[in-house]
């Protein structure tokens, strides 16, 4: 367990044939002092990748025949239950998904259920993509792009295999559908001089830092407008050609607002935005002020789940802001931009 008492759970995702089931194998061998419970899901009756698995795991669960990104309630929660009322004590939990995953649907496990969220804490979303197929699979495969969105940490996968020139082409690709993941390039999924374990991305100080440093983040228009207590429409903007040149309609748009923000219009437009577009913003990073609150407030969505903690506090002499980054389909910048600006006081 880490210093919150909950137990890190690690989730791979990435396309068929990235080296998902290579790059776990080499988790649990650099980390070979930790006690891993691993579960494996495999699209199909017959599941083989469960044997593939190296190093001496005393809790190893095989989930064939479905997609735990669409079994939420059976497969994977009766699993985790199992785990937590066994006698096998373990340091971590690391799941690999299918290749035809939307990892989102994983993550909402650790989110909307409170017995489980009490147990667990999502350490990171770690995303394989294939140096040599990406680009294909990406225009074929609409979960390519879901599955780097998602992604605290994206691993460019036999690297070797490809030019240096045709690298960096890849690479500009990925950044522009996540630009704050880290990004490695790895050949055979080696993760030596990479820290994979305990980052702890979903902890406060994490996505603080991770928002600040967002380069993409620009100042609003100061363009006031009444609230409307209707759910916006995340459509596809035609002035927004973010990305076109890149054949695909996933972007990420970063946004500073100067001041604080009512917290009472924010989160209930939130809550509008998330249950309503679920199908178009995929994930959701912040920093808030809110008015009358000395704290630093830190938020995060994986759809149409969110929470919102407590940061640091904000200095006597420091100018307050709110700096937030959506990930999703074809973002209207301009609504959002208006909208955040409206919540100013």
């Amino acid at each position: 367990m880490n210093n919150t008492g909950k137990i890190p759970v690690t989730i791979l995702t990435g396309f068929l044939g990235a080296g998902k089931t290579t790059l776990l194998n080499n988790i649990i061998t650099k980390y070979s002092a930790k006690k891993f419970a691993v579960i494996e899901n495999e699209f199909g009756e017959i599941g083989i990748d469960g044997g593939l698995i190296v190093g001496n795991i005393e809790s190893m669960y095989e989930l064939s025949n479905g997609c735990i990104c669409c079994n939420l309630s059976e497969g994977l929660t009766n699993t985790l239950n199992n785990l937590l009322t066994s006698k096998y004590q373990f340091d971590n939990l690391l799941i690999e998904t299918t290749g035809i995953a939307d990892p989102s649907g994983v993550i909402d496990n650790f989110m909307a259920y409170e017995e489980i969220y009490k147990k667990f804490i999502v350490d990171s979303v770690i995303c394989l993509a294939d140096a040599q197929t990406y680009e294909e699979s990406a225009e074929e495969q609409p979960e390519v792009h879901r599955q780097l969105a998602v992604a605290d940490i994206i691993i460019l996968n036999k690297i070797e295999d490809v030019t240096p020139e045709y690298g960096e082409h890849i690479k500009k690709l990925i950044r522009s559908v996540n630009p704050t993941a880290k990004l490695y390039c790895t050949s055979h999924a080696k993760i030596d001089n990479i820290d994979i374990l305990d980052t702890f991305a979903y902890s406060p100080e994490n996505v603080e830092k991770l928002v600040v440093d967002f380069k993409n983040a620009t100042p609003l228009k100061f363009d006031m407008m009444d609230f409307n207590d209707n759910a916006p429409s995340f459509a596809a903007n035609p002035k927004n050609k973010h990305n076109d040149a890149f054949h695909h309609s996933i972007v990420s748009e970063g946004f500073t607002v100067q001041g604080d923000m009512d917290e009472k219009m924010f989160v209930e437009w939130l809550q509008g935005v998330l249950q309503y577009n679920s199908a178009s913003v995929f994930r959701v990073k912040g920093i808030i002020s809110f008015a009358g609150r000395n704290k630093k407030y830190i938020l995060q969505s994986v759809r149409q789940y969110f929470f919102i903690e407590e940061g640091g506090d904000w200095k006597d002499d420091e100018q307050r802001y709110s700096k937030i980054v959506f990930i999703g389909k074809k973002l209207n910048r301009e609504a959002i931009e208006d909208y955040l600006q409206s919540f100013v006081i």
